[in-house]
Formats: C-alpha cells, structure tokens, sequence
C-alpha cells in the first residue's frame, strides 16, 4: 500500500471536521476559536482585529494576568536560571526553583509535600498512571476532564463512570467492582465547563464504605472556592479530606505546570512511576518564578477571591432572572446554556459584535443540547465591567431570540 492509499483512511475525518468549521465559520465574524487575542496587561480587555474587546471567557480567576509583580518573578527567575532547564527533573533538570515552588504550593494546600509536573493535563495523566493498572478499577465522574479520562484509559485499568455528582450511584458503582485490587475514585472539585462542585463529604463518605482512594482535581478550585481560595476542602469546612489532591498552575495562577500534594514517601513513588513526570522537561523557570510569586500574592490578598466570588454570585442571579439557563454553576465558571452548537455559535457572534468575548463551547467537549458560552468572572473584572457584559449578553441573547424581549 503507497503512502497516498494509507492517507484515504484518515481523509474522511479531516474532511469533517472541515466541514463541520466551514458550517459554523462561514465568514470572518464569526470566527470564534483558535483566535489570535492580544491582551491589555492591567485590564481584562483584548485587542482583536483592531477591535478593543472585553474577555469574558478566561481563566484568570484571581485577576493576576499581567501583574508586575508576577511578570517580576518572571523575569528574576530567568536572569538567575535562563530560559530552560537543561533536562529532566530525574538528571539535570531540577533547580532551586523547583523545590521553593513545591514547597510554597504544599504549604498553601495544607499537605506535607508536593511536585511540580510541566502542565496540569501531564500530572492528571501521569498520577492516574501510577496509581492504577491491570487488575484495578479507576471510576470516574461522567464530566470528569479529558486529562483524567486519559490518564484512566492509559493506565490499564478497568474504568467505570458514574453519573456527575452522584454519590448513591458511586455506590452502586463501588459494589459492583472487584474489591482485590485498588479502586480510585476521581472526581473535578469545580467542572470546568458547568462551574458546579463536587459533594466530597458524600464522596468521601461512599469511598470509606468501600475502601476506595479519592482524588481530587483542584484545576479550577484553587483560588475559586473555599474563603481563602484553598480549594474544595476548605469550602466543605476543612473536615473532609481528599486522599490525593492534583491541580493546575495556569487557571488561577497565570503560569503553567500541574502538581499534586502528598505524603514525601507517596511523591517518591510518583516520581518514579508517574511517567509525564520522568520522561517530561522540567517546568521552565520563568514558569516556576511566575507561579510560585502568585501563590504568594493569593496567600496575602485573599479578598480576590472573596471579591469574584460575590460577583458569580450576582452574575448567575441576574443572568438567571432574565431566562438564562447557567445550569447548576455554583463558582466563577457560569455557562450560559443555549442548546444547539449553531445556538452557541451565533450567540457568541453576536456578544463580540457588542463588545464581549463569550466563547462557545460545542459538542463533543459537552454533550449535543448542552451547548453554551463557558463565562469566567474574575477579580480583574470590575463591577463597570460585569454590569457590561451582562447588557451585551442579554443583548445579544435577544438578537439571537434566546429570551424573550
């Protein structure tokens, strides 16, 4: 078989998805993925095409993109450690750096050590991996992020899912699966697409009865929920405790990275067996300065985190009042629920036209009905800037006959 024969297997897909685009994007306005944004580093606004646009749709819970103290540590740290590391963390990867941040990320989670993996999806992967294989059972939250899907199917157990934030069906689960080997349940603290939290006293409960491990996946809890940002155990009250905790260094923290906290016997395991982590480039050092400066600043303003979590709340209320389906969100992630994918899409179109960047989110990342505009209320957002928005995507939700008038 020639190479142009072996490549008629894979056309039809990449004619698809093609086509699938050309649908939603037949003109340049209507353009809203991989889009080439350029931002104002003291506000939440963007330029795109000329055009001074307000970014609703980012991951900057804290508000610290752009913050010269963060750009600072930046900056320090590559004028002390240039702009690489000069192999993996195992050989010659590992600098000072590395381990200030470990340390500052496992005092700010309340656990007595913690690694630094080089991106979020590298640590869900790679922890799952080493924690499961043949003969073990990993189940799995039905919205669960695609990293710990993955790193399921990979690890070579037998996976199970349950329905989202449902406990009693975790149960069903449980007793179902051989009790021989590990079970690990993972489940997201915040859903990174519904804003909505997981029932961890329930989970924690569940997981007891049957003696399976819990990890939780603080991506887009850390500086979202709890009173001081620390995450789904703090916003439970501190009682309850995950036994493994994983998470992210580019939501909150406006870096890159993942980590996971834990015992210092439990993280030597995990640098040996979890392979993102071996076989990976070491977090970069600007990196490492950025992300361990904003942990920093969390730690001393948590009012940040006060302040975005009072305005998703009045978000949420008065995009509800006005008949906006934002689903069960409960954090600074609120979806504006619209059904169809070409709902989303003009939607989304019609909030740039207002001066908005609402961004769609279609099938397959959320189930065919289900599509929505996946909005982000953070601390760089002021009031003026929400009171905004919401008149834009009412607006536009109008235009779109979303709502009534």
């Amino acid at each position: 078989m020639n190479a142009s024969a072996a490549w008629q297997h894979l056309e039809p897909k990449v004619a698809a998805i093609n086509r699938r685009i050309d649908e939603l994007e037949w003109e340049p306005s209507r353009r809203n993925n991989f889009v080439s944004y350029r931002p104002e580093m003291d506000s939440p606004y963007v330029e795109v095409d000329g055009e001074r646009l307000l970014m609703m749709s980012g991951y900057g819970y804290i508000g610290l993109g752009g913050d010269e103290r963060v750009a600072a540590a930046a900056k320090a740290a590559i004028d002390q450690y240039g702009t690489g590391t000069p192999g993996v963390r195992a050989l010659a990867g590992t600098i000072p750096l590395h381990e200030e941040l470990e340390a500052e990320v496992a005092r700010f989670t309340g656990r007595e050590n913690a690694l630094v993996f080089s991106s979020g999806y590298a640590a869900n992967v790679g922890t799952v991996g080493a924690l499961a294989g043949a003969g073990d059972t990993v189940l799995l939250d039905k919205l669960d992020h695609a990293s710990i899907v993955d790193g399921a199917q990979l690890s070579g157990a037998t996976v199970t899912r349950f329905r989202h934030n449902d406990p009693r069906h975790l149960d069903l689960r449980l007793a179902a699966t051989n009790p021989s080997g590990t079970r690990l349940v993972v489940v997201d603290s915040v859903y990174s697409m519904d804003g909505d939290i997981a029932p961890l006293p329930e989970l924690r409960e569940v997981c007891d009865k049957h003696g399976a491990l819990l990890m939780v996946d603080e991506a887009h809890a850390l500086g979202v929920i709890g009173a001081t940002g620390r995450g789904i155990e703090e916003h439970f009250g501190g009682e309850v405790k995950a036994d493994i905790k994983v998470g992210t260094l580019s939501k909150a923290v406006p870096s890159n990275g993942g980590w996971i906290v834990g015992s210092a016997d439990f993280l030597q395991y995990l640098k040996r067996h979890a392979r993102p982590f071996l076989f990976s480039a070491a977090l970069a050092p600007a990196q490492a300065g950025a992300a361990l400066e904003s942990l920093r600043i969390l730690d001393r303003e948590p009012e940040r985190v006060t302040y975005a979590q009072r305005e998703s709340a009045r978000f949420r209320q008065v995009m509800s009042d006005a008949g906006m389906n934002t689903g069960a969100s409960q954090s600074a992630v609120v979806p504006l629920i619209v059904g169809s994918d070409e709902n989303a899409w003009e939607f989304a179109t019609a909030c740039r036209k207002a001066g908005v960047v609402g961004l769609p989110v279609i099938t397959p990342a959320v189930p065919p009905g289900l599509a929505r505009l996946r909005i982000a209320i953070t601390a760089k957002h002021s009031r003026a800037d929400i009171d905004f928005a919401i008149d834009a995507f009412l607006t536009a939700a109008r235009q779109c006959h979303l709502i009534g008038e």
